[in-house]
């Protein structure tokens, strides 16, 4: 999200979380946000700020200027990068992107550390790449962290992912609910919350 008028109108829909890019070369880049606007937001609705390898101070900058609940990492960011966040509070969502299939002992590191992983599609981009992977991967999952669901979640596979042992406990969702990149696409996200219920 960048937009002020569409970030109000997301925030009428009570999203649990919402989230801003803090990468440069991402096509939703979030280049100044009104923070006014993102420091009056209500309690119940988190800022994920997204990052790709940032310099942690840079990171730590971010978290305080625009007051941000958790940082969405989604680089190649090591156990020594994050362990640093937890030590001085800051709310974690590591990332791990999914290709055909997975070696979830990559995780393990970080447990104890992120406060929720987040599967998504392995692609030319760092997210947004609009494609599914198979989610039946996810079916090996046995830590007790819980995880966000992304990559190419739209109104038809959304019921898909019922059959999964263990549920995602939020959805990221992202290209397939946007008018252009950073614009959400308000209907289509009102539609998904009527599915959701």
């Amino acid at each position: 999200m960048r937009e002020p008028h569409n970030i109000q109108q997301l925030l009428e829909l009570e999203p649990d979380f919402m989230g801003f890019i803090f990468f440069e070369r991402s096509k939703r880049f979030a280049l100044d946000l009104d923070k006014e606007l993102l420091q009056s937001f209500p309690e119940s609705v988190k800022k994920v700020g997204v990052f790709v390898n940032s310099p942690i101070q840079e990171l730590k900058d971010k978290v305080k200027e625009y007051k941000l609940d958790y940082v969405q990492l989604h680089g190649d960011e090591s156990v020594e990068y994050v362990g640093e966040l937890f030590a001085i509070g800051i709310k974690v969502i590591k990332v791990f992107s999914v290709g055909e299939e997975f070696d979830f002992d990559r995780m393990k590191p970080y447990k104890g550390l992120v406060d929720f992983f987040l599967f998504d599609t392995k692609g030319k981009e760092r997210g947004g790449n609009g494609v599914v992977f198979n989610w039946e991967v996810l079916n090996d999952y046995s830590y007790d962290v819980p995880y966000f669901l992304s990559g190419g979640i739209d109104l038809e596979n959304i019921n898909d992912m019922s059959s999964l042992k263990v549920q995602p406990y939020a959805i990221d969702v992202n290209s397939k609910f946007e008018l252009e990149p950073g614009l959400k696409d308000i209907e289509q996200v009102k539609m998904l919350k009527e599915i959701l219920k």
